[in-house]
């Protein structure tokens, strides 16, 4: 449907449906702003949790600033992204022009990711100036964004400040969080606008008003546009919200049915519904159009069996069984740590409170929120396992794992909680 329109009117189109989205995004949340500040107070002080979200995000900074460099680890993508940043700029048109004028382009082309990551970069051009450093420091802030909304995210979901707390320090710690925090490639802004997507959904489900359902729907719909394979997210976060609104699914469900019921004849929800869909389809027919005739340069390459170096398998598809099949190995090695040698690297430690966190979540039953962690967790984990350069062992393709890395630290921040509090407990019973 996208490749049938004529040369640049569909990045018209792109630019169009992003800044719907933005401005849709920033007015619910303008308007949804006394839900979140009240909801954020029954948790403790606002100015509480603002300490400690400087505390997380400056941690990030520092670490940030005096351990890594400032470089660009996937050159291509990166000069392809600022580029079309430029073209935003001068032409709205999300694309890199081959061929036009400052003002209007007459060819040009579109990478994977039409516009998330670009648009982000053309913000920062125009706060601080066509730059290499502008493009730097505009993504480093949003991996601040992310472990600030690491921090709310959590906060929301259990209602625990030192949970919150802890998450986004393991965040803003992470490795793959660190080095790929500058390099200007679609997967960080993916990150950190599936986190505000994620704590949309949450403030969604505490407190059901029509912005915070726009807060919800607009910033699902911004998210999408950050990479195609955000599109997943269409699907993974209405799972989040079934599982985690009610007691059960099943009385999830049924309250929901209940709710479209009696607001099907409200009036704004079904104007911001309608803007919610015309804002996100130029983003779909463009992962429809990659879906069917896409070419991800599968075509030919070599993907190396992880579990046995000495045999390899030419990729028949982007996405497949037969890729998961040879990728899976490296990838569950990736969470112990196995390829710190290649720079590639994840503290066993991390995943150890990880994995100790889940199963915490289990025993104080909190298993709904393990649900919803483990299928947000999970369904990225599967998609990068069946993408033939999903393995972290694939050039410098373990940036995937920032997609994951949000779950990770949240399980690991639950985990070390739940050890403070059995010493805690046992501190109490002495002095008893």
């Amino acid at each position: 449907m996208m490749a049938a329109l004529p040369a640049g009117v569909q990045e018209y189109l792109f630019t169009f449906g992003i800044l719907v989205s933005f401005i849709g995004m920033i007015i619910s949340a303008v308007k949804s702003r006394g839900d979140m500040r009240a909801l954020l107070s029954g948790y403790g002080p606002n100015r509480t949790h603002l300490m400690l979200l400087i505390v997380a995000v400056l941690l990030f900074a520092l670490l940030e600033i005096f351990l890594v460099g400032q470089t660009q680890q996937l050159f291509f993508d990166d000069a392809i992204y600022q580029a079309m940043a430029l073209d935003l700029l001068h032409t709205g048109q999300a694309w890199m022009c081959n061929y036009g004028t400052m003002t209007s382009c007459f060819s040009g082309q579109i990478f994977h990711e039409p516009i998330g990551e670009s648009f982000n970069l053309a913000i920062g051009f125009l706060v601080l100036g066509v730059h290499r450093h502008s493009a730097y420091y505009t993504n480093f802030a949003l991996g601040a964004v992310a472990v600030a909304f690491t921090y709310l995210s959590t906060l929301v979901l259990f209602g625990k400040r030192r949970i919150a707390l802890l998450s986004a320090l393991f965040i803003a710690m992470s490795p793959v969080m660190l080095v790929w925090a500058i390099p200007t490639t679609s997967d960080m802004p993916m990150l950190a606008y599936s986190l505000i997507a994620i704590f949309g959904m949450l403030v969604f489900v505490r407190k059901k008003t029509i912005w915070t359902f726009g807060l919800m729907l607009f910033s699902l719909s911004l998210l999408s546009y950050m990479k195609v394979d955000a599109v997943v997210y269409l699907l993974v976060i209405p799972l989040m919200y079934v599982i985690l609104d009610d007691n059960s699914v099943m009385a999830s469900i049924k309250a929901n049915i209940s709710m479209l019921k009696e607001n099907v004849l409200n009036t704004r929800m079904l104007v911001m519904l309608l803007v919610f869909a015309i804002a996100i389809s130029p983003e779909l027919g463009f992962a429809h159009s990659e879906l069917v005739s896409g070419s991800f340069g599968f075509q030919k390459a070599y993907v190396q069996e992880s579990c046995n170096t000495q045999y390899t398998i030419i990729a028949k598809g982007a996405i497949n069984l037969q890729n998961l099949n040879a990728n899976i190995c490296s990838n569950i090695y990736f969470w112990f740590d196995a390829y710190k040698s290649d720079y590639v690297m994840q503290p066993i430690i991390f995943t150890a409170f990880g994995i100790f966190g889940a199963a915490s979540m289990f025993i104080m039953r909190k298993r709904r929120e393990l649900l919803a962690l483990g299928i947000w967790f999970l369904f990225f984990f599967l998609l990068y396992d069946a993408f033939y350069a999903g393995s972290v062992t694939y050039g410098v393709d373990w940036r995937f794992m920032l997609s994951l890395i949000a779950q990770a630290s949240i399980f690991a921040g639950f985990g070390v909680s739940a050890l403070i509090s059995l010493g805690e407990d046992k501190h109490t019973e002495i002095d008893d």
